[in-house]
């Protein structure tokens, strides 16, 4: 996936999103905050209305509709769409289950953060927040990745040893 192309792509759905809560999310977020990760497709978290709404706004490019799915780790509405080939998957306000069968509190993208792209605004998730969901999904791999690159202190070192 060439990086203008992926840019342009979350310009797009930025635009057609239009006034919804939403953020984009995973490592589609961190490559647009420098991050050295591979994007395999975009997520896009908002509240429940506008996860549902993503079927009408982004019609065109409809690959399966948002509908509410609960599985053994997850519950939100999710939705796929193919946006310039590129793959775009919709999650709403997702909660995660733990070790106890008991799911976390909803996923707010209330906490979202402000990046421009050519000028025009753009919302993500932050790292930190990254950081929390991959590692409640037990997603090692990623989580690694992205510390590596983060710039450490003394303090965060010593945590790190106990």
């Amino acid at each position: 996936m060439k990086p203008g192309n992926f840019e342009e792509v979350i310009l797009l759905l930025a635009k057609r999103l239009g006034d919804f809560q939403y953020a984009f999310r995973g490592t589609a977020s961190l490559v647009l905050q420098g991050m050295q990760m591979n994007v395999a497709d975009i997520d896009i978290v908002g509240n429940e209305e506008a996860a549902l709404a993503c079927n009408d706004l982004l019609a065109k490019y409809l690959v399966e509709e948002v509908t509410f799915k609960e599985s053994a780790k997850f519950k939100s509405y999710f939705g796929k769409f193919e946006v310039e080939g590129i793959p775009v998957e919709i999650m709403g306000e997702w909660q995660i289950k733990d070790t106890k069968g008991e799911w976390s509190e909803p996923f707010n993208s209330s906490g979202r953060k402000l990046l421009l792209l050519d000028g025009k605004e753009v919302y993500v998730t932050s790292v930190e927040e990254e950081l929390i969901v991959f590692a409640k999904m037990g997603r090692w791999t990623a989580y690694q990745k992205i510390k590596k690159q983060l710039p450490s202190t003394k303090k965060e070192t010593q945590q790190n040893l106990f």
